[in-house]
């Protein structure tokens, strides 16, 4: 069963402009891309239809998250986004330097252990690979995990640039979120 937190978290990725996120992000049509934390699949689509000639591994270790994104795939006729199962969090199940890009919306309140299952993601991804984060506000209040389980922009940074990656930019997506991208 989703905490609050989640189903805060799935709220504010459904309310997110996912064009504007995908014209911010790196990728390219040919790019192979990873969704960490997928969710409900808000993301998957909109990833799937950007990277029309690659394709997208939605990741979650939430079954029922992914019956409704693989739902959602087959209502956009999607067949180059599949939804798998995280067994064993921190670890993805997927190939060393696979990935061109990944995408992972809420890290820090969705997973047990963030930092491993990013350290993780920088094994996955090739050289040049972007990352892209996006993380609540640490003042917008509204709704939303408590304060005290928000990610300071500046920690958010740190802590992504020890799990082995480079800044390259962020972005304010609304008041409520804002994302960072990361390269390899």
């Amino acid at each position: 069963m989703p905490t609050k937190t989640n189903q805060d978290s799935f709220i504010a990725a459904k309310k997110l402009d996912i064009y504007h996120i995908t014209s911010l992000l790196p990728a390219m049509p040919y790019h192979e891309i990873a969704d960490i934390g997928c969710a409900e699949g808000a993301l998957s689509v909109p990833l799937g239809k950007l990277v029309y000639r690659g394709n997208v591994v939605s990741l979650d270790p939430i079954k029922k998250n992914l019956t409704t994104t693989r739902r959602e795939l087959k209502k956009a006729r999607l067949t180059n986004v599949k939804a798998t199962h995280i067994t064993d969090e921190p670890t993805l199940p997927l190939k060393d330097e696979s990935l061109d890009g990944a995408m992972s919306a809420f890290p820090f309140q969705f997973f047990k252990k963030p930092e491993q299952t990013l350290k993780d993601a920088n094994r996955c991804m090739k050289k040049g690979a972007w990352l892209s984060v996006i993380e609540w506000h640490p003042d917008f209040l509204e709704y939303g995990p408590a304060s005290k389980n928000r990610v300071q922009p500046t920690d958010l940074r740190g802590k992504i640039e020890k799990a082995g990656f480079k800044f390259y930019i962020r972005h304010n997506l609304s008041d409520m979120v804002y994302m960072m991208i990361f390269s390899k």
